[in-house]
């Protein structure tokens, strides 16, 4: 491989890189600030599931994508 090809080989794989650590630290700081309050939802969810209850999920476009997912 030339020196050209390697240095754009070398580019592309240290964005990568960057992209995957960003995610990480992303997901590390709501760990850190959100587990409680997800915690508390899921426990209310879960007993309103049990007392017969539903959750109603909507979305336009994408956000119909993750309501899907959500519902899944």
């Amino acid at each position: 491989m030339d020196d050209a090809k390697r240095r754009d080989a070398d580019a592309r794989e240290s964005r990568v890189r960057e992209i995957l650590e960003e995610s990480a630290r992303v997901k590390r700081a709501v760990a850190e600030q959100a587990a409680g309050p997800i915690a508390a939802a899921a426990a209310i969810l879960t007993e309103k599931f049990r007392a017969g209850g539903k959750l109603l999920l909507l979305g336009n476009g994408g956000s119909a994508a993750d309501a899907q997912h959500i519902a899944g």
